[in-house]
């Protein structure tokens, strides 16, 4: 069989792909990447302690008796991923850093260094499917059998290329199974829980970790719809669409953020009514079909399935997404991501969105 490279965690899902890879009698090594600094540790440490991290991949690389090894991305990470985080706050917009940090980092650097050794794949632990089509030879990808856990929104910008290196094998079974199979192992971290937080951000503190890295924030007017002062903000990157809370304006209606508006150093309030958005463009768009569709289930955040709308290709290779009915806090700087059923068709970054519309929702 192959040499595969398996991108360790020290958590339950890529433990269990490393397992499941060795069952089918493949090569395979470990490794876990060092993205950012352990807490109270130097940024610039060249040599680190072992992290929590570290010290469960290698437990469990020991158990399957594969080979481990640790991979110092520090610098590449925070280039890649942290400094686009702070850069797409900076300009009002709502970033993706786990779906970044897939396409530039894991299947990005990682994938880079794992070709360097002879790796024919990258193996990790997420929950989505990969299939060839037996017509046309074309690799689809498509979401993970488990609707909870599903991890394709944020693979959904993977090139073609890096798709073909790829590989997912828990993805075709639900967490709990996995879970079980980890049990069955004898696997250290079978019952290891989720992370649910940001990687580099210490204890899920995003604004703290903003103020750090941009600075005080600058003073602007808080604005309603009609240009009214409402008062004034510390600084836009302490905000996102949809946010209601935290906002500093009291008043007996409930306000939301309709905008954040850089050129205007501006954030805008309105009612919930006025998040409802028919249209969209969508930029930097990633085909994984032959051509562009018309319609699909466009999946706008990550925490839902989406809505299907009527899909345009524009001349300057942008997409204009009108949906059937109007959705509520489309985010400029999220991802659009096109599916037909659980297949991805193509992905991309939301750049406008259109004026709310009457009518019904």
């Amino acid at each position: 069989m192959s040499l595969l490279m398996v991108a360790m965690s020290g958590g339950v899902d890529s433990s269990v792909a490393a397992a499941l890879m060795l069952a089918e009698g493949h090569e395979v090594v470990g490794v876990t990447m060092i993205a950012v600094s352990p807490p109270g540790a130097p940024a610039d440490e060249p040599s680190l302690p072992p992290t929590e991290q570290v010290r469960e991949a290698e437990r469990v690389c020991r158990q399957l008796g594969i080979p481990h090894q640790v991979l110092d991305l520090r610098q590449e990470f925070a280039r890649e991923v942290i400094g686009y985080f702070l850069e797409e706050y900076r300009q009002g917009r709502t970033p993706n850093p786990c779906g970044r940090c897939n396409s530039r980092i894991k299947f990005g650097v990682l994938l880079e260094r794992a070709r360097a050794l002879g790796a024919r794949q990258l193996v990790t632990g997420h929950y989505a499917r990969l299939r060839t089509d037996p017509a046309t030879g074309r690799l689809r990808l498509l979401r993970g059998r488990d609707p909870r856990k599903d991890q394709s929104y944020f693979l959904a910008r993977l090139r073609r290329d890096q798709l073909a290196m790829a590989r997912f094998p828990i993805g075709e079974f639900p967490k709990l199974r996995v879970r079980e199979m980890a049990r069955d192992l004898g696997l250290a971290v079978a019952e290891k829980a989720d992370s649910q937080d940001l990687c580099f951000v210490p204890d899920g503190g995003t604004a703290d970790f903003l103020r750090r890295g941009l600075g005080p924030g600058r003073a602007g007017p808080i604005l309603d719809l009609a240009g009214r002062l409402l008062g004034t903000h510390a600084g836009l990157e302490f905000f996102t669409v949809g946010q209601r809370r935290g906002l500093g304006v009291c008043g007996g209606e409930r306000l939301y953020v309709l905008e954040v508006d850089p050129a205007r150093n501006a954030l805008v309030l309105g009612q919930a009514e006025n998040l409802l958005h028919r249209e969209m463009e969508v930029e930097e768009v990633n085909w994984l079909v032959d051509r562009p569709v018309a319609r699909a289930q466009v999946q706008f955040r990550s925490t839902s399935r989406g809505a299907p709308g009527a899909l345009t290709a524009l001349p300057d290779g942008r997409v204009r997404v009108r949906f059937d009915r109007r959705q509520r806090a489309l985010c400029p700087g999220q991802w659009a991501v096109f599916y037909r059923r659980d297949e991805v068709l193509g992905a991309g970054v939301i750049a406008r969105i259109g004026p709310a519309t009457p009518g019904p929702t």
